[in-house]
């Protein structure tokens, strides 16, 4: 099977002429606050409200827009939806970001969530990118701060969730807020003037390499408080799909000025989350996986983008041939399963995964950040392909 099937031009039409201008139509309001929950036609549900990952998600999505159309229905999303976040998501008093907020701009659910003030890096440092406004860098450079101040344990992880004074609210503990951390950290040390942060986001991958990885090169999902792994009846589970952002992430660090020992992680991460995760029948990625490695057969639509990401990457980033065929692969069981034919964009999910299917576009957690990502990869990967 040649390389040749693998078409950037598609993954150009598909962001720039589907998913990105439907979110635009679906999802922006005249108040700022981005409405995330979409029919399969693009049409908003019932809940007025949004959370601060889908705010923030959208942000980066809007400022990427903007980037490669220069329309400025795009700038003006980003303008409006910053302001928003600023005005209503943050805790003036106790510092920090709510979780959620309605239209109106009434506070809905106060906890503070790690994983959604990493998101808030994330998407500031994007959208200060065609913004240009320095109060962007510095409510991104505060929310570090607090997220190591308050969320920060005494081994070196972060909790998850907290209520609104930061009291512990939980005790089960997830690796993915500090994925998403050090993602976050690399968008943010991208801006000139604070590649420093790059060493931050090192310490946060390090926990995670050399604390929470298994011996067998394994990253368990979910821990106790003192980050033990949690068995299969406690929750405890492989999740393949983040097996594969992990390699991508790493392996874009490595070519930021990290430590190249990112890059001997990544491949390991690829190669385990390839072995346990691929279908080798009809293409895709099942996840999650027990801690034994049985394998769920389950095929999300997010682990399809992280693991077309990650093998497109590898295999013309770094010279790995043998990952287009199951790249190939995986594009045609997207494409043939999750592509909406007649009104764009993704499924939410699709019959066989967990017997049921939902057409819906949108919600809280379903942004298309990872279909955007998916999409940004092929184009900067089209110059060198």
């Amino acid at each position: 099977m040649s390389h040749v099937e693998f078409d950037p031009e598609w993954f150009r039409r598909h962001l720039l002429s589907d998913i990105l201008p439907n979110w635009l139509r679906g999802s922006v309001t005249s108040e700022g606050l981005f409405l995330p929950r979409l029919d399969r036609r693009w049409n908003r549900l019932s809940g007025d409200f949004g959370t601060l990952v889908s705010q923030s998600r959208l942000l980066y999505n809007f400022s990427v827009g903007y980037e490669f159309t220069g329309d400025e229905a795009y700038l003006e999303a980003v303008s409006s939806g910053v302001d928003f976040l600023l005005s209503n998501f943050r805790d003036e008093r106790l510092k920090g970001w709510y979780w959620s907020c309605r239209l109106d701009g009434r506070v809905l659910d106060p906890h503070k969530d790690c994983y959604g003030h990493a998101f808030v890096i994330f998407g500031l440092s994007h959208a200060y990118r065609i913004l240009g406004d320095e109060r962007l860098i510095e409510e991104a450079l505060e929310t570090w701060r607090l997220m190591k101040d308050r969320f920060m344990d005494e081994h070196g992880g972060f909790w998850r969730r907290l209520s609104r004074d930061y009291k512990r609210i939980e005790y089960v503990k997830s690796q993915n807020p500090m994925m998403h951390t050090f993602e976050a950290l690399l968008a943010l040390s991208e801006i000139e003037g604070l590649e420093h942060i790059r060493d931050e986001a090192a310490e946060v991958a390090d926990f995670v390499t050399e604390k929470l990885r298994r011996k067998d090169g394994v990253l368990p999902e979910v821990f106790t408080a003192d980050w033990r792994e949690l068995p299969a009846d406690k929750r405890g589970r492989i999740d393949l799909g983040h097996a594969f952002e992990w390699a991508y992430l790493l392996s874009k660090a490595s070519d930021t000025g990290l430590s190249t020992k990112y890059l001997e992680y990544a491949y390991e991460f690829l190669g385990y989350g390839f072995r346990m995760g691929y279908d080798r029948v009809d293409g895709g990625i099942f996840s999650p996986a027990t801690p034994d490695g049985r394998v769920i057969r389950r095929k999300g639509w997010w682990e399809q983008c992280e693991a077309i990401r990650a093998m497109m990457h590898f295999a013309i980033r770094r010279g790995r041939g043998d990952l287009f065929k199951p790249l190939n692969e995986t594009l045609r069981f997207v494409r043939q399963n999750y592509v909406d034919p007649e009104f764009g964009g993704w499924y939410k999910s699709i019959e066989g995964e967990d017997s049921v299917r939902d057409e819906s576009k949108g919600d809280e957690w379903k942004v298309d950040y990872h279909i955007v990502g998916m999409c940004m990869e092929a184009i900067n990967l089209s110059e060198s392909f």
